[in-house]
């Protein structure tokens, strides 16, 4: 990450008017190569935020993962985790509480 990965996730992001997380997502950074670091330092919000270009969440960019099928189940994990109320807002149970959808089946 300190060998210069920063630096160019600082320069994509500003090149292309984005955040670092949308573009460690949209190229496949690997949660252990940088995307940890890039979360831990972002403002929460941004994980809740969706890409302009594709209309997704930060967690279903990096699940794609890259056009070669790549992607980072580590990174999607954490992302998830940050802000699972996401995930809960494309489920088709309504659920009261945690516990309600933890026991939840499909």
């Amino acid at each position: 990450w300190d060998d210069g990965m920063k630096d160019i996730i600082e320069v994509f992001a500003s090149l292309q008017q984005t955040t670092p997380l949308h573009v460690c997502t949209n190229h496949g950074v690997q949660w252990e190569n940088g995307m940890k670091e890039v979360l831990e330092r972002s403002d929460m919000g941004i994980v809740e935020r969706e890409d302009a270009s594709t209309g997704l969440y930060p967690f279903m960019i990096a699940a794609v993962g890259k056009s070669n099928g790549g992607y980072d189940l580590e990174s999607v994990f954490h992302l998830i985790y940050a802000r699972p109320k996401l995930v809960q807002r494309f489920s088709n149970h309504d659920c009261d509480g945690e516990e309600s959808c933890l026991n939840t089946r499909n």
